[in-house]
């Protein structure tokens, strides 16, 4: 706690390297007016984070860099009251923005946050779990922003921004070497080719061993292996015409990813193979014994087309075209075993999708400055999933399976407008309203595979369409009684469609209702001590109705269920504060924090944890066993989360050579990490210490750095939930960081 309240007092916005970055970029959308500016996209326009009325928290390129950030998963530890929950594959896998987020399985039910890359949202948060190379900025727009992001954004959105082509020639290239024989390479080259023509390329490759032990033949699961390039062309013909062009494609190929158990039930079996294999189960336990294959093989690519056309009048025109695909393969043995009793746990899926935004911008710093558009959606996910083993019946020699199809066409189609009345220069008033008309259509079949038994009796092709209408909306005021002031209130409707859950383990197509949130915010944003000091404070209260919660059970065989359900309602409040304080003489300090209360205050029909007695709240209607959450904490929020960098910077030599470091401290409180609040899924709190130090040659031409993650070894879980196949016992998910690392990195420019 003592640790918490000095961050508490000491924290800071990620943001100086922001504004740097985004005063490299070309003549486009994400220049800079200032240097003391953070430039961001947040309303669908280009501003000054001062000036926009909604909690937001940047992270530019240069951030991700100086803290070793390679992936959506590690922001977590750079901003609060964000987080990330792992899975065995990156469909399950979630993301939380003031402890709300649904992570699930379902491929007809969506994430509670959206993530936009370049103006782009995807269909599926699982797409988004890519590496970020070349990106100039990660914006993390906190609470609902359904009026004009729209889709999946009911409990904020995660605004990628990548890098823009310039017309000076530059490049640069970027080598990384750590523990685990964690090797990242990457490089960028960019440059006109004639002076209305500039292009941009970039590309990048990361590998790394494991970090989980296989005893059984000595493997390590969990490594990495993956590359990707991005190009973009831009075109300015004139000085009212822009067109980018961008086009991007990754691959991940890894033996990914598998969890441990830590502690067991009642399959005697899974006890003597794992005791007998000289593994120790417990919350540090990092082995397994598995003879089947685990892992992930995953492409992701798209296209896409942005127009801006600025007519006569001062008014933008915005087009933005896009088409993407993301299709994977994967496959955990999910027994804990070196027996095949669940060798075959297959999962294979193909999502597509479409997209058309048109927009209308109004100039900025008018009477009335608005932006209007029409928002088009279309998606294709197909999903199989399979299971075959034994599943530990008796005689162990009958071989059981199950499979399902599942096919699911998405068309959303919007319409929105937003709208600010400047009523004065200090004073002004906002609204916005979306509407939304969402089509689902979800068909189902379960089956068994070739030349086996069942474990699962059949069930013929289900077709099941829902269609959602909705209005999302925003309003609220905002007074600058100075340059450096500006105090805000809002109040917000959002909205994620229904769906259905179908799943290996269900008889039929169950409906899941809409989550629709209903937010209230208060901030103040502030630039003080000649704009040496940014502190952003944001207090906000959110209501949601039918919250869409993935509850974790176990089947009549015994495998894990990971059902879809509606959380009835629940409540998220609490105070973020964003700080950034420069000392001066390349001394500053960065960092943020929050207190986040999150509890269910309608949650009759929660799924009891494993051994709750009725002493404990569990009932018995019919064949369910039933717990009332309601006023009982939300799993996956903790109270505080933190973080602060101090990060020094000094020139050494008359020549311009340099010398920089940092240190920094991330800090989460306890939280449960399972929906039903079982006692035995607490992660205690922890915290983490990271820390760089390098040198730079003139212009930064060239910088090399020693960097530390997790310099304490500090211990820590993502996942806590039911065993496969052991009634009573317990699994978890270890993230990468959760161990110490080491390493260097050197980058040239030119």
């Amino acid at each position: 706690m003592r640790a918490l309240t000095m961050l508490l007092c000491s924290v800071m916005m990620p943001s100086i390297a922001a504004a740097q970055e985004a005063g490299n970029q070309a003549d486009g959308p994400h220049s800079s007016g200032s240097h003391n500016d953070i430039i961001v996209t947040a309303q669908k326009r280009t501003q000054s984070l001062q000036e926009v009325p909604v909690s937001v928290a940047v992270l530019s390129g240069e951030q991700l860099t100086d803290r070793n950030i390679t992936e959506i998963s590690q922001l977590q530890t750079s901003t609060p009251n964000f987080s990330f929950q792992g899975s065995s594959n990156p469909r399950g896998a979630g993301i939380s923005i003031r402890g709300i987020g649904t992570n699930n399985f379902s491929s007809a039910v969506e994430g509670s946050v959206g993530i936009v890359v370049d103006g782009v949202p995807l269909g599926r948060q699982g797409a988004g779990l890519t590496d970020f190379f070349d990106v100039a900025r990660v914006e993390i727009l906190r609470g609902p922003q359904g009026t004009l992001f729209g889709k999946n954004a009911s409990a904020g959105v995660l605004n990628i921004v990548t890098n823009d082509p310039s017309y000076d020639w530059s490049g640069r290239v970027q080598a990384s070497y750590g523990e685990r024989n964690e090797f990242v390479l990457r490089g960028v080259v960019t440059g006109g080719l004639t002076d209305t023509l500039a292009i941009r390329a970039s590309a990048y490759r990361t590998t790394r061993d494991g970090y989980i032990n296989n005893v059984h033949n000595g493997s390590k699961l969990n490594n990495r292996d993956e590359w990707g390039v991005r190009g973009k062309l831009l075109w300015e013909p004139t000085d009212h015409v822009r067109v980018l062009l961008a086009g991007d494609y990754n691959k991940r190929d890894a033996d990914c990813c598998m969890w441990t158990i830590r502690s067991f039930g009642n399959n005697a079996d899974i006890r003597t193979q794992l005791t007998n294999a000289g593994i120790t189960v417990g919350p540090n336990n990092r082995d397994v014994l598995l003879d089947g294959q685990t892992f992930i093989k995953q492409e992701n690519y798209g296209f896409s087309g942005q127009i801006d056309v600025e007519t006569s009048g001062g008014l933008t025109l915005t087009s933005i075209t896009a088409v993407r695909q993301w299709d994977t393969i994967d496959n955990s043995d999910s027994d804990q075993r070196a027996t095949a009793v669940l060798n075959h746990n297959a999962g294979t899926s193909t999502q597509r999708q479409f997209t058309q935004e048109l927009r209308l911008t109004s100039p900025a710093k008018q009477n009335v400055e608005w932006v209007a558009g029409l928002f088009l959606f279309d998606q294709d996910y197909d999903l199989q999933n399979s299971q075959m083993g034994s599943f530990d019946f008796v005689p162990l020699t009958t071989v059981l399976s199950r499979a399902i199809d599942v096919k699911n066409d998405t068309l959303n189609i919007a319409a929105f407008g937003d709208m600010t009345l400047n009523i004065s220069d200090k004073f002004n008033i906002f609204g916005g309203l979306r509407y939304t008309h969402e089509k689902l259509e979800t068909s189902f079949r379960r089956y068994t595979l070739p030349n086996t038994g069942a474990a699962a009796a059949p069930i013929p092709l289900q077709s099941r369409t829902r269609t959602d209408k909705a209005w999302s909306w925003r309003m609220g005021a905002r007074y600058m009684p100075s340059d450096e002031v500006t105090i805000y209130g809002s109040i917000a409707r959002g909205f994620k469609g229904g769906g259905f859950n179908p799943l290996l383990d269900v008889a039929a197509l169950r409906t899941v209702e809409p989550e629709t949130p209903t937010a209230y915010e208060l901030g103040i944003k502030t630039q003080l001590f000649d704009r040496r000091v940014r502190l952003n404070i944001a207090l906000f209260h959110t209501d949601f109705d039918n919250f869409q919660a993935q509850a974790i059970g176990t089947s009549d065989t015994g495998t894990i269920v990971f059902d879809v359900i509606n959380a009835g309602s629940l409540r998220t409040r609490g105070v973020e504060a964003d700080v950034n304080i420069d000392f001066g003489a390349g001394l500053t300090l960065s960092g943020g924090a929050a207190y986040t209360d999150a509890k269910y205050t309608d949650f009759v029909g929660a799924p009891c944890f494993f051994g709750q007695s009725v002493s404990q709240g569990c009932e018995v209607f019919g064949a369910q066993k039933r717990q009332d959450l309601t006023g009982k904490a939300l799993a996956m929020a903790p109270k505080f989360t933190g973080n602060a960098t101090l990060r020094y910077e000094t020139q050494i030599s008359p020549a311009g050579h340099g010398l920089f470091g940092q240190i920094s401290y991330a800090y989460r409180s306890s939280t449960y990490l399972a929906l039903d609040l079982d006692p035995n899924s607490i992660q205690r709190r922890y915290g983490l210490w990271d820390a760089q130090i390098g040198l730079s040659l003139r212009d930064d031409r060239m910088k090399a750095w020693l960097w530390g993650k997790n310099l304490t070894n500090k211990h820590f879980v993502e996942m806590i939930y039911d065993t496969p196949l052991d009634t009573g016992g317990q699994a978890q998910f270890f993230p990468m960081n959760a161990d110490r690392q080491i390493g260097a990195t050197v980058e040239f420019r030119f």
